[in-house]
């Protein structure tokens, strides 16, 4: 009995340690992902006012100035995006605590059950491997 109280014990800890982890985590991106979406939207106006300013005086510089400010600003779009996708996986793992039904690692254990058909690496495919190494 008292190995299962140890178990329950040494669970909760890491349930509470991944739970401050996840919202430290999310609290850092979304702070992040506001200030990326400043600098997307001032990259991308930029971007194309001096495109426009280029083009109406045919100064190529400003032209490929302004290519580079908006593939800048794509660029940092798709980060933004990322991050909108970490911060609701995080959010997802901090509901499933609160509601009890969180398992850690969870990303691992459904890596190993699912079948390697594609032909890609799974960490099962990883461990497989290693034996002949």
């Amino acid at each position: 009995m008292d190995t299962k109280i140890k178990i329950d014990n040494i669970l909760s800890n890491n349930k509470i340690i991944d739970l401050e982890n996840f919202l430290e985590k999310r609290s850092c991106i979304n702070a992040a992902n506001q200030w990326l979406s400043y600098i997307f939207y001032l990259f991308q106006a930029l971007g194309v006012f001096l495109v426009s300013i280029g083009n109406s005086y045919k100064a190529d510089h400003l032209i490929w100035l302004g290519v580079g400010l908006n593939s800048l600003a794509s660029f940092i779009y798709i980060i933004i995006n990322s991050n909108h996708k970490i911060s609701s996986a995080l959010y997802n793992n901090i509901q499933k605590i609160k509601n009890g039904a969180y398992i850690d690692e969870i990303d691992l254990n459904c890596i190993d059950q699912k079948s390697d058909s594609s032909g890609s690496l799974t960490p099962k495919n990883i461990r497989h491997l290693s034996s002949y190494i």
